[in-house]
C-alpha cells in the first residue's frame, strides 16, 4: 500500500521548475522579481561573475570589447529558453570554471575567444533564469529584469577589475583578483560536485 501511494504521489506530483514566478505581478515587480534570479541563483552567478574577472584581467577595457557578443547571447538564451536543455544549470558551472581558469591563467587570450565566452554565459544565464516556462508564459518585465539582473552580475565584477587596474598599479592587484577568480572556481566545482552526487 505504501508503494502504491508513493507512486500516486509521485505521478500527481506538478511539473517542476527551477524559477516559478509568481502571475499576475504588476509590471515593476515582475522586473524586479526577473532581475533577482541570476543574482539569486549560485550557478548563474558564479557563471556571470567569473566571466566578468575574466573580462576584466584579459585586458583594460575588456569588457566593451566583447558586449555585442554578452548581449546576442543573453538574448539569446531568454528567446529560447523553453527550449533549454535539463542541464542548463550544470553547463552553467562548467562554463564558470572555464571562465575561472581563465581569468586564473591571464594569458592573452584572443578576442574571438572572450567574445564566445561572454556569449555562452549569456546564453546559459537565459537558459537556466527561464527553463521550463514557455513561449508567452510570463510578461515581458521579467525577461527584461533577467537581462538587467544578469548584466549587473557580470558588469559588476569587471568593472571592479577595470578600476582597480585604472588606480592601483602594484602588481599585487591583479593577483588578487586571479585569486578571485581561484575561488569563484573552486566554489563551481563544489557545487556542480554536489549536484552530479545522487541524493542519499
Amino acid at each position: 500500500m505504501r508503494r502504491a501511494a508513493a507512486l500516486a504521489l509521485f505521478l500527481a506530483a506538478p511539473r517542476a521548475e527551477a524559477h516559478a514566478f509568481r502571475s499576475g505581478s504588476e509590471s515593476y515587480a515582475a522586473f524586479v522579481e526577473g532581475a533577482s534570479v541570476p543574482l539569486n541563483d549560485p550557478g548563474i552567478l558564479i557563471c556571470l561573475a567569473a566571466t566578468g574577472l575574466a573580462l576584466g584581467i584579459w585586458r583594460a577595457r575588456g569588457l566593451p570589447a566583447v558586449w555585442p557578443a554578452l548581449i546576442v547571447g543573453l538574448a539569446a538564451g531568454l528567446a529560447l529558453a523553453p527550449l533549454a536543455p535539463v542541464w542548463s544549470g550544470i553547463a552553467a558551472l562548467g562554463l564558470g570554471i572555464l571562465a575561472a581558469v581563465m581569468g586564473v591563467t591571464a594569458l592573452p587570450w584572443p578576442r574571438w575567444a572572450l567574445a564566445t565566452l561572454a556569449a555562452s554565459a549569456g546564453l546559459l544565464a537565459g537558459f537556466a533564469s527561464l527553463q521550463g516556462h514557455g513561449w508567452g508564459e510570463l510578461p515581458l518585465s521579467v525577461a527584461l529584469g533577467v537581462f538587467f539582473g544578469a548584466h549587473l552580475a557580470l558588469v559588476v565584477p569587471a568593472g571592479l577589475v577595470e578600476a582597480c587596474r585604472r588606480r592601483l598599479v602594484a602588481p599585487w592587484v591583479m593577483i588578487g583578483w586571479r585569486v578571485a577568480a581561484s575561488w569563484l572556481g573552486a566554489v563551481a566545482l563544489l557545487l556542480g560536485a554536489l549536484s552530479l552526487t545522487p541524493a542519499a
